[in-house]
């Protein structure tokens, strides 16, 4: 066979497990059954290739500069087609991505900057502030957090609400294994940028045992329109209802599954939640006052998964706020994340996108169940919204 066609055929057969591995994240599976399934998906990756080239001596093929195709013909050859046909739509996908593609028009600047973690000297003595030895591998970006300020030009926004400032937090996946002198700190950092609200969008806590850690982290958080949460697929794993109650008994407000109006101003603001698959239902809008394209309120909707996009345009939300992807986690030079837990791969990883009449911004996270970030740094992000013909002002 073509030594071309060869790795091109390789290249496809671990994307396509790779994109089945992110799709089964996407789902209301039990934890066993979706780790079963991951750890099937891996090994899959390793033993198929390596099972066909074994094979092929012993139906008396080859491969190799000049064995040419006949070698493959009735030996597999559909499946490699499949494999191929993968490699070309994720290279094409590749390219649109990372060398066609724009930002929507709907982000009219952003400015980032580091903030670098460094433990208070009172974190020393203390088993809730020590970090697991992965968080000190060389080049681990786990604690290297960035503070990035996003404006969004939304449209049909009321002019009473152009600047309103809202800080999105995710994923803090609170396991132990970073420590909580870690998530001091994020709340420190985000009482600090000037938020109007905060809005949390799940995967809280990992490990039940740091449900403790509530309110001297999360519970410290501030913001004069309030502090608004969903939970996660993790959070469910760690005992949903007792991480919902701390967050609630520390001033939170849960949205899971309902909307509130909330006032703002001389304006109010329709915040709702939507937890799906994992925590249903998602809110119920049939009462709500009528979308901001009709003249009514802004709407905002916090939902864990981005996959719920299509739920949110259905619902006419202006802005959508969701995670669970950590924008890849380890990604790679060049090729950018491979693992995303979401039905559409690595579509939405991170950052801002505009299917109308929804803007969607999905966070890297604050931190992940396995302590370790390699170009993907986790994020604190303060949205600025803008009212229409900002961009002739910019």
């Amino acid at each position: 066979m073509d030594v071309a066609l060869l790795i091109l055929a390789l290249l496809g057969h671990v994307l396509l497990w790779v994109d089945f591995v992110n799709r089964i994240h996407g789902m209301a599976w039990p934890a066993w059954l979706i780790s079963s399934l991951m750890l099937a998906g891996m090994v899959c990756v390793v033993l198929v290739p390596v099972a066909y080239v074994l094979w092929l001596p012993s139906a008396g093929l080859a491969l190799g500069p000049g064995s040419g195709l006949e070698a493959v013909l009735g030996s597999g050859l559909p499946y490699l087609v499949i494999c191929w046909i993968a490699a070309l739509v994720n290279i094409a996908a590749w390219t649109w991505y990372h060398v066609l593609h724009r930002p929507p028009d709907v982000l009219l600047r952003q400015h980032t900057r580091r903030a670098k973690f460094l433990a208070p000297a009172d974190a020393d003595g203390s088993p809730d502030h020590r970090h697991h030895r992965l968080v000190y591998l060389p080049r681990n970006e786990i604690l290297d957090m960035e503070l990035t300020e996003r404006h969004l030009e939304v449209p049909h926004l009321d002019p009473a609400l152009d600047g309103l400032t809202i800080i999105h937090l995710s994923d803090l996946h609170l396991t132990g294994r970073v420590g909580k002198a870690f998530f001091r700190q994020v709340v420190h950092w985000t009482n600090e940028l000037g938020q109007d609200l905060v809005a949390i969008t799940g995967d809280v806590v990992d490990n039940s045992q740091c449900i403790d850690w509530i309110p001297d982290t999360l519970g410290r958080l501030r913001a004069p329109c309030g502090v608004y949460f969903v939970l996660g697929n993790h959070d469910v794993r760690a005992d949903f209802r007792r991480i919902h109650r701390a967050l609630v008994d520390c001033g939170l407000i849960a949205l899971g599954g309902r909307w509130i109006e909330v006032p703002v101003g001389e304006t109010s603001v329709v915040l709702a939640g939507n937890e799906l698959p994992w925590i249903p239902p998602a809110a119920d809008m049939r009462g709500a006052p009528g979308a901001a394209i009709e003249e009514g309120p802004l709407r905002i909707l916090l939902s864990h998964s981005p996959d719920q996009l299509p739920w949110a345009r259905h619902h006419r939300f202006d802005l959508m706020l969701a995670g669970h992807t950590h924008g890849g986690q380890i990604c790679f030079p060049l090729i950018g994340p491979i693992l995303t837990p979401s039905r559409v791969g690595v579509r939405y990883a991170s950052g801002v996108f505009h299917d109308p009449p929804t803007i969607m911004h999905v966070s890297r996270g604050v931190s992940g169940e396995f302590p370790v970030r390699w170009l993907c740094r986790p994020e604190i992000n303060k949205l600025v919204l803008c009212a229409g013909g900002e961009a002739d002002r910019r």
